[in-house]
């Protein structure tokens, strides 16, 4: 092997070694900020209001309520029937501003990411690192449609305290 192959190889090798190196200098950012972000979201909570403000949940980021506030009034003002859509409502609203925290809490770590190559583009027919990190924040079901009851309809069924009949 001649001198100028020496070189040359000494050349692609200080090259690959700083390409190396700079991959793994990108994952210890990436290491870095998702233990941040983890413990950010590990004290962190969301709070959310059914549309009627009968209801507020406080849920942790991963979407689990952890506190359900039933405001006095909700027994007069709800039938056991709207209070749980309001309640599931608030559930739900609380899951997706939880899973809106955990995005932007994990932003930053994906912004370093971006410039890593994923697992398939070094592995062909590895699974994707990346389509594995977005199914991580799936979007909740959506809110069904309220069902409303005549205002004369409701006094009657308190009046006639058909709740405690379990009739609608």
């Amino acid at each position: 092997m001649s001198d100028s192959d020496r070189a040359a190889a000494r050349a692609r090798n200080d090259a690959l070694r700083a390409d190396v190196d700079e991959l793994l200098a990108t994952f210890e950012r990436q290491r870095r900020g998702l233990a941040e972000a983890q413990a950010r979201l590990a004290s962190m909570t969301v709070t959310a209001w059914s549309s009627d403000n009968l209801v507020r949940v406080e849920s942790n980021t991963a979407g689990v309520p952890v506190q359900v506030h039933l405001e006095p009034e909700a027994f007069k003002r709800s039938t056991p029937e709207k209070l749980s859509r309001s309640i599931t409502e608030a559930v739900q609203s609380a899951a997706r501003q939880a899973t809106e925290a955990a995005e932007q809490a994990y932003a930053p770590v994906e912004e370093v990411a971006g410039d890593v190559p994923d697992l398939p583009d070094l592995v062909p027919g590895a699974p994707s690192i990346r389509t594995l990190v977005d199914s991580l924040f799936p979007d909740p079901a959506p809110t069904p449609p309220p069902v409303s009851m005549d205002p004369e309809e409701e006094d009657s069924y308190y009046r006639e305290r058909r709740y405690l009949e379990g009739d609608r």
